[in-house]
């Protein structure tokens, strides 16, 4: 990477380090994962420090910030509690930068300045029980007849904000060609024929995950994603998000790997000197490959959120991270239970839970078998 993060980006690490701090703390942080009810506080309280603005261009109201605010963002979230990461998320990710890169200038200017300010959740509707990695394989259809609105009807499942979302990008099939007939459409879940029920999950509890169901759902011209000029471009526009997600994935995964690294290390620094000199010396040995693996995947993810941010190609260096993050944060997690013993499986104290959370991040978003698929493909294989 090109000298590191700023000045003004390591402040801004230091300003969501310190709202962590000061604002969650762990006790909070683990009634979360009990209670598993959307933090809509918490929420409230990022908005009022800004941290709903960070990737808003600044004439929507927002601090203009990029991939790199935003993996830090998810970074130091995540090591209390990445499932704040994904609450976030239904604003930055699935409302900010998918409204500012693929919105029409009208969609832009009626949504960006309210998720800035956080009065707004979007949730992303791309997964069906028939297509999971095989995203294109979606059944969710949508029709227009007589220049009425369209009419979306099918199902959604895994879908991150799906029952707080007050809008749903919702990728439909308009065409048969299998890329170039999907459309994303913007539908409001407050229409007709819109429902979820809730997922009960293993970890990131606290973000609430849900399947969708569309019983012609009307939803006008307009609120296609780009506006008219989007119909059939929703495949298209989703690549475009790709890599800006793996990427915040991979930051998530560092935070987890690092709260697990620390509580490992803080641990063993609290045991009795050992009786024996040098008795120690595996457990010595296996934090300091922890230490090592968690600065090379971090090195990794942020030379490639530079390489992204100075528009340079980058998709096998996003798929490398998102699959070296997650294993290594998954990796540690384990190594860190076992080093706590005891600690590490009482559900009193947050190493199991950590290991509960890491574990999705190498299926969603990608997984870790498909960012093999695409490195692969990129090295001429």
């Amino acid at each position: 990477m090109n000298g590191g993060l700023s000045r003004e980006q390591n402040g801004f690490r230091e300003r969501v380090r310190s709202f962590v701090e000061n604002e969650i703390s762990h006790a909070r942080a683990d009634a979360l994962d009990r209670g598993d009810a959307f933090p809509h506080d918490i929420l409230e309280k990022m908005a009022q420090q800004g941290l709903t603005a960070v990737n808003v261009p600044v004439h929507y109201g927002g601090e203009g910030g990029g991939d790199l605010e935003v993996m830090i963002l998810c970074e130091e979230l995540s090591r209390r509690s990445p499932a704040l990461s994904w609450v976030l998320g239904n604003v930055i990710l699935y409302g900010n930068n998918i409204i500012g890169v693929n919105g029409s200038e009208a969609q832009r200017n009626l949504f960006l300045p309210s998720l800035a300010k956080g009065r707004l959740l979007f949730a992303f509707g791309l997964t069906e029980p028939d297509a999971g990695s095989d995203a294109a394989n979606i059944n969710t259809t949508a029709q227009c007849q007589d220049s009425g609105p369209w009419i979306v009807t099918g199902g959604k499942t895994f879908i991150t904000g799906g029952t707080v979302a007050d809008y749903v990008v919702t990728f439909a099939r308009t065409a048969p060609p299998r890329y170039k007939g999907i459309t994303a459409f913007l539908v409001d879940t407050r229409d007709s024929g819109f429902s979820f029920s809730k997922i009960e999950k293993l970890g990131f509890r606290g973000s609430d995950t849900a399947t969708l169901y569309f019983d012609q759902v009307p939803v006008p011209e307009e609120m296609i994603l780009g506006g008219p000029e989007g119909l059939n471009r929703g495949w298209s526009q989703m690549v475009r998000l790709l890599n800006g997600e793996r990427l915040s994935l991979a930051a998530c995964s560092l935070g987890i790997g690092q709260a697990a690294f620390d509580a490992a290390l803080d641990h063993v620094r609290q045991l009795p000197p050992p009786a024996v000199a040098g008795s120690r010396q595996a457990t010595e040995h296996l934090l300091a490959e922890m230490a090592a693996q968690l600065e090379a995947a971090r090195a990794l993810a942020y030379r490639t959120a530079w390489m992204h941010t100075n528009k340079m190609e980058c998709v096998r260096e996003t798929s490398m991270s998102k699959l070296f993050c997650s294993e290594t944060a998954k990796k540690i997690a384990v190594d860190a239970m076992a080093i706590m013993g005891p600690d590490g499986c009482d559900m009193a104290l947050a190493a199991q839970r950590r290991l509960r959370d890491v574990l999705i991040l190498s299926i969603g978003g990608g997984t870790s078998q498909i960012q093999k698929n695409i490195v692969a493909k990129t090295l001429g294989l």
